[in-house]
């Protein structure tokens, strides 16, 4: 329907010619038909279809440019779809190599957090090692000390 508003539009200005041309708004028929009557009356029909020739002329024109108008609007609608297409194409397969990296993110870090809770294992089981031995040291400091004074 909006495609055919512009026509409309344009041949508006015309349809008051093609109806007023088309109407028989000829001399009055009088009883005795003369050929000067007849002559007239075929000159008034013969302008008026020459009128509306020139006013179909002018409208076929102006649907033409219409029409020429909507085609062209229709390839640009195509080209932009098919560049929205192809944009989309790509932000697809961006978002895939995202979550790729994303996955294989969360697996480093991951195995990063095990690697510090086994360092911080380690760590503690050395500390009490070297507790252990000083302790150790410290009660043999103590005996050889006990044992001095005696």
């Amino acid at each position: 329907m909006a495609a055919w508003l512009p026509i409309l539009k344009a041949a508006l200005p015309y349809l008051g010619n093609i109806v007023a041309a088309a109407l028989p708004v000829f001399t009055a028929r009088q009883a005795d038909a003369s050929a000067e009557l007849v002559s007239q009356q075929i000159a008034e029909l013969q302008e008026a279809v020459t009128c509306n020739a020139e006013t179909v002329k002018g409208l076929a024109a102006q649907v033409e440019q219409t029409l020429t108008a909507l085609d062209a609007g229709e390839a640009d609608l195509a080209r932009r779809f098919a560049s929205l297409q192809e944009a989309l194409t790509r932000c697809e397969s961006t978002a895939s190599l995202a979550q790729t990296q994303r996955t294989r993110m969360e697996g480093v870090a991951a195995a990063l957090q095990n690697r510090a809770d086994e360092l911080e294992r380690r760590l503690t089981g050395a500390r009490r090692r070297e507790v252990a031995i000083a302790a150790a040291a410290l009660l043999a400091l103590l005996v050889a000390c006990l044992a001095l004074l005696r």
